[in-house]
């Protein structure tokens, strides 16, 4: 009896082994794709970036890599529109 149990556990602990050695990659690759994000959303909006098109970054980790790229901020581009668009008016 004490055999199977044995068994049992071991089948039960390398389960959960695995589960919690997937759940701790997932959570580090989401933590990896925000930290990402939030790097490529507060650069396009420096001023010092005002000669490029778009801002483009990388990250990767075990298993798993992300390339983000975004268009240069340039509020300026906006105003102008906008300005064309109430002379119109």
């Amino acid at each position: 009896m004490t055999v199977e149990a044995a068994g049992v556990m071991a089948a039960v602990l390398v389960t959960l082994m695995v589960l919690m050695g997937q759940a701790m990659s997932w959570s580090a690759r989401t933590a990896g794709n925000f930290r990402l994000h939030e790097t490529v959303e507060r650069e396009r909006h420096q001023i010092g970036h005002d000669q490029e098109e778009r801002i483009q970054r990388q990250a990767g980790g075990r298993n798993w890599s992300l390339e983000i790229s975004a268009p240069v901020f340039r509020p300026e581009n906006l105003l102008r529109m906008w300005s064309l668009v109430e002379d119109r008016t």
